[in-house]
């Protein structure tokens, strides 16, 4: 009897230790560490996805909500209902917010894609940036105030923008949106720019860089980090890149971040994913990077299967929504930290 009473207390002991384990929420918030992902309008309505969303992110940032396709469909209308329910969420949840986007070659409305009169694209822009910041001053963490604005060649990418206004737009945007907001951390976010001695991550550190010696009010750099789990991290092109931005007194945050695998998945496939979350937490930690932004959590709602034909099984979570063993493991690496 004595046997089965103390394994009946050893059992409910792990039970009740196991209902009190603190969430990546708690942890993170203890290590003082800004951990994020993307969310729909249905994350914070449906009681499941709102509870993973709470117990395990302190900083959150809209997937599609904010681009201008849906906020602005028309040059009229504003549909400000979704993101005021993230906002007020946020506020709620005690949680901080990065705003994506303003700028884009991608996701505009119609009355967008056909400007062709530079004062009348030059207005829209400044109205856009000017309505959002006022109505949310003070909301917002940071903002992708421009995003993918160079070219995989290098060149500044002939977006709408671009063909309209010419490559001051991209200046008029940081300058506005200053105005708008002086407390806001001001971004210029894009994708395979993460590694110094690449042809789009040297383009755009001399873009950045050339904007901070004119005196553009910009405060930070987002580096997506859209990467592939056949990839390992180049762990030393990706600190050079890091400290040349930080040497010109900018932040720098991971803002989109996914790691996508070949299919069929395999155990040694999802061990190499493993090891890119790892290393990327790692480092942004040790480098002091702003904010480690997750681009979705669950294989269910993924953009990855209807991007990359032939990638899947990108987030920490499964289809089912629950932990895959690499969330574990990013889970004991926060816990880890100093």
């Amino acid at each position: 009897m004595k046997t089965q009473h103390w394994f009946m207390i050893l059992v409910s002991s792990f039970i009740l230790l196991s209902c009190f384990s603190p969430t990546m929420r708690k942890i993170a918030d203890t290590k003082q560490f800004l951990l994020g992902v993307a969310v729909r309008p249905s994350d914070l309505l449906d009681p499941k996805d709102t509870k993973l969303v709470q117990d395990n992110f302190n900083i959150l940032v809209p997937e599609n909500i904010m681009k201008l396709q849906y906020l602005r469909p028309t040059e009229t209308f504003w549909n400000w209902s979704d993101p005021d329910k993230l906002v007020q969420f946020a506020e709620a949840n005690n949680m901080k917010l990065r705003g994506h986007t303003f700028v884009w070659h991608n996701q505009n409305p119609p009355f967008i894609n056909n400007l062709s009169d530079k004062n009348k694209a030059i207005q829209i822009l400044q109205d856009t940036i000017t309505q959002v910041l006022t109505r949310y001053n003070g909301k917002f963490y940071e903002y992708d105030v421009c995003n993918e604005v160079i070219d995989d060649n290098g060149v500044l990418r002939n977006s709408i923008w671009m063909k309209t206004i010419g490559p001051e737009y991209i200046d008029m945007a940081f300058k506005t949106a200053r105005l708008a907001d002086p407390s806001v951390k001001l971004i210029l976010n894009d994708y395979n720019n993460e590694y110094a001695g690449t042809t789009k991550g040297d383009a755009f550190y001399k873009l950045v860089k050339d904007m901070v010696d004119r005196k553009i009010p910009i405060d930070g750099v987002g580096f997506q980090l859209h990467v592939m789990a056949e990839q390992p991290i180049n762990e030393q092109a990706l600190r050079a890149n890091i400290k040349r931005f930080r040497d010109l007194g900018l932040s720098v945050s991971f803002t989109e971040v996914d790691v996508r695998i070949k299919l069929p998945v395999t155990p040694e496939k999802e061990a190499a994913q493993q090891k890119v979350y790892l290393d990327l937490l790692r480092i942004a930690r040790e480098e002091q990077v702003s904010c480690f932004m997750l681009w979705g959590y669950t294989d269910a709602y993924s953009w990855i299967p209807g991007t990359f034909a032939g990638y899947g099984s990108a987030h920490p979570f499964d289809a089912k929504k629950n932990p895959k063993p690499v969330f574990s493991e990013m889970k004991k690496l926060v816990t880890s930290f100093k």
